[in-house]
């Protein structure tokens, strides 16, 4: 049996001309830690050596790697989220701006609500 994970927490930033939105999943059964769904990107009128394209990942607890992820989202169905492979290309800015955000998120969340997440 597979483990459903429920969103616990949504949040959006931007520093500078880098911005994410992030999607905290934690495990309704406690099988599995859960993770972080995460898309970021860089500003219309960023300098071109600056760009960030917009790119999906999934930061799984478990292993704290980031995969790349698809959202399918067809017409008339339910949509499906789809985790890749670890991705070997991220961008070190780009990882730290994620690393750095998510885990001040987290650490808001645990201390607002008390959750413990290992």
């Amino acid at each position: 049996m597979s483990d459903r994970l429920m969103k616990v927490l949504t949040r959006r930033t931007s520093n500078g001309q880098i911005s994410m939105w992030g999607t905290l999943h934690l495990s309704a059964t406690g099988a599995t830690r859960g993770g972080w769904l995460c898309d970021s990107w860089t500003e219309a009128g960023t300098s071109a050596a600056h760009m960030l394209q917009p790119r999906v990942h999934w930061l799984d607890k478990k292993d704290n790697k980031f995969y790349v992820a698809h959202i399918n989202i067809p017409l008339g169905s339910i949509a499906e989220l789809q985790i890749g492979p670890l991705d070997m290309e991220i961008e070190p800015r780009r990882e730290s701006f994620l690393r750095t955000t998510l885990a001040k998120w987290e650490d808001e969340y645990l201390l607002a609500d008390g959750v413990q997440v290992s």
